[in-house]
């Protein structure tokens, strides 16, 4: 049997949340519950999830959200949805601009929480980026580390510049969707 849809999940635990009579019909930002099925985000994300939630507690993964997908959420969100933040990483809404307006460069990962919980949301983690691939980071940033020299490009180049700090990691990578691509992912704990 094939593993239900990310709508799927969504539309049953919204269907659970409306029958509890003590169920609070809104999220704790104040959206009426079911806000991510309406601006359809699980079928947006569904190609580029990476986990599906075990339970309605669990977050859905996603990675590689390119430029169209990017562009189809910053067309349905609200602005208050497009200021969602992981902690002091970029808003979802700087994360999605950028991937449209380098859709070579930019990839989004992050992860959704859907109406079973109160705090029902998209949210970025952070980015993968392509093209810089011959610097020189490491994960202690030993002295000729080049890690400002990424995160200067990542702010003035490609446009990700409402962050509160810099990434709290920057790990070399090769995607699978993009073999023989190396790019930087840059996560927001």
């Amino acid at each position: 049997m094939p593993e239900p849809t990310l709508r799927a999940r969504y539309s049953d635990q919204l269907v659970c949340v409306l029958s509890d009579a003590a169920a609070p019909l809104s999220t704790d930002l104040g959206e009426k519950r079911g806000w991510l099925l309406r601006a359809d985000v699980p079928d947006i994300v569904q190609p580029f999830l990476t986990h599906s939630p075990d339970d309605d507690a669990d977050l859905a993964r996603y990675a590689g959200l390119d430029a169209a997908a990017a562009a189809d959420l910053l067309d349905r969100l609200t602005p208050i949805q497009l200021e969602d933040r992981q902690n002091d990483g970029p808003t979802l809404g700087t994360l999605l601009l950028a991937a449209v307006a380098h859709p070579d460069d930019v990839e989004v990962h992050g992860y959704l929480i859907g109406p079973a919980r109160r705090d029902e949301r998209i949210t970025a983690e952070g980015v993968d980026v392509y093209g810089a691939p011959d610097l020189d980071i490491t994960p202690g940033h030993h002295a000729d580390c080049q890690c400002d020299e990424l995160w200067e490009l990542v702010q003035h180049d490609l446009g990700i510049d409402d962050a509160r700090c810099r990434p709290h990691e920057i790990t070399p990578r090769i995607n699978p969707w993009r073999p023989n691509e190396p790019c930087w992912s840059l996560w927001w704990d």
